[in-house]
């Protein structure tokens, strides 16, 4: 984490080394005074839940893929790749009695260790990453009957128990007019705010064959938020462009190839000329590709713009206007000065989401993610481009 270049802040409270203490406990600093705000200064868009056993799902299952679930379990499609050991998982966030690696699995736990620790004033649930193989199972009416008994699950168990919890709805790409139909199935829950997709798709999300989706969000006001992860199944995808790393660690450095096609894709392939309204939130993928990504569309653009004729603005005016990004996992640059042109090359006053990834090994803390920022730049990245993008308020 980059070390703080001072040891006062503007108000005169000591700021600490971001290495003074482990774990996650709270530390003054930046933007963090241990004391609430008045107005929304806290948005979290990617907090992780999660059941603790499939037979939790079995109450939301027609009986046809209840004795499915008993009979084959889940059988979701993965990478493969070791994780982090639990033993090394930050043992600061775990619950005594809690055996597992790093999943959440009760409100109570995200309440006493993330939404009242950090007062945070929003967070939005994204559900277990290892759920998110569905997109790659070949039988899409299972892969449907998934999300649809995860919503259901999630509504019961955590949803109008603490009006900061939000939801995305969780829908699978892979057959898109049942996707359709979940999201008017719950669109009009005020809990609701986002519709969630995997990032390993079948193909680029741009692709028409996605848009009845997002035709449906944009219909109902709600962004979409795509989360690194799926299956490989009938996905027939890889974690890289090139094939299949040998290691975790190689897997998660393709991330950025996953986010820079589907942006690209949406872009090229005019989806926010035809829903002007929509907006996209990639998370869990760093940031930097989307310099990238801006720079090297706008530069084909002039070149052989007349491929795609339904493009009246440059690439980087579709992506700062539409898509948003995820600041977890944020990155760690050399010197403190490299993360302010970071900021700027990305726009990140309109492109940035505060993401913390909680409660993995990884997970961001509102406190030590960044340097001091000013104060609209922090105020931006922490909560108004969140609020502006998820149905936050709305009836």
């Amino acid at each position: 984490m980059p070390r703080w270049l001072d040891n006062e802040d503007e108000g005169g409270l000591l700021r600490h080394s971001a290495l003074d203490k482990e774990g996650a406990t709270p530390i003054t600093a930046p933007g963090w005074t241990a004391r609430k705000a008045a107005g929304a200064k806290l948005v979290d868009c990617d907090v992780h839940h999660n059941f603790r056993r499939p037979e939790d799902l079995l109450p939301y299952l027609s009986k046809f893929y209840r004795e499915h679930l008993l009979d084959q379990g889940l059988h979701l499609p993965g990478g493969g790749y070791a994780n982090t050991p639990y033993r090394r998982t930050r043992p600061d966030l775990k619950d005594p009695h809690l055996k597992e690696r790093d999943f959440n699995y009760s409100l109570e736990f995200t309440q006493r260790e993330l939404l009242d620790r950090w007062n945070v004033d929003y967070a939005m649930l994204t559900g277990p990453p290892p759920f998110y193989g569905y997109s790659g199972l070949p039988d899409p009416d299972w892969a449907a009957a998934l999300c649809t008994a995860f919503n259901d699950w999630t509504i019961d168990t955590w949803l109008e128990r603490d009006e900061r919890i939000v939801n995305s709805i969780l829908v699978s790409p892979s057959d898109p007019a049942q996707a359709v139909q979940e999201i008017h199935r719950l669109a009009h829950r005020k809990d609701t705010v986002a519709v969630m997709v995997p990032m390993e798709t079948s193909m680029p999300l741009g692709n028409r064959s996605y848009h009845p989706i997002w035709e449906a969000c944009a219909q109902h006001n709600l962004p979409v938020v795509s989360h690194v992860g799926g299956g490989y199944g009938a996905a027939r995808t890889t974690p890289s462009a090139v094939g299949v790393p040998t290691y975790y660690m190689e897997a998660r450095m393709a991330r950025p190839q996953m986010a820079s096609t589907h942006a690209a894709s949406l872009i090229c392939e005019g989806v926010f000329e035809k829903f002007p309204n929509l907006k996209f939130a990639f998370i869990e993928v760093q940031q930097l590709w989307a310099v990238s990504v801006m720079w090297h569309m706008d530069a084909d653009w002039k070149a052989i713009g007349d491929q795609t004729p339904w493009l009246k603005r440059r690439p980087s005016e579709y992506f700062r206007d539409h898509i948003r990004i995820g600041t977890q996992p944020m990155h760690e640059p050399e010197r403190t000065e490299q993360m302010y042109q970071m900021l700027e090359m990305l726009h990140g006053d309109e492109t940035l989401i505060y993401c913390s990834d909680f409660p993995h090994f990884d997970w961001n803390d509102p406190v030590t993610v960044f340097p001091k920022l000013s104060g609209n730049m922090h105020q931006r990245i922490f909560a108004a481009n969140a609020l502006e993008m998820l149905r936050i308020g709305e009836s």
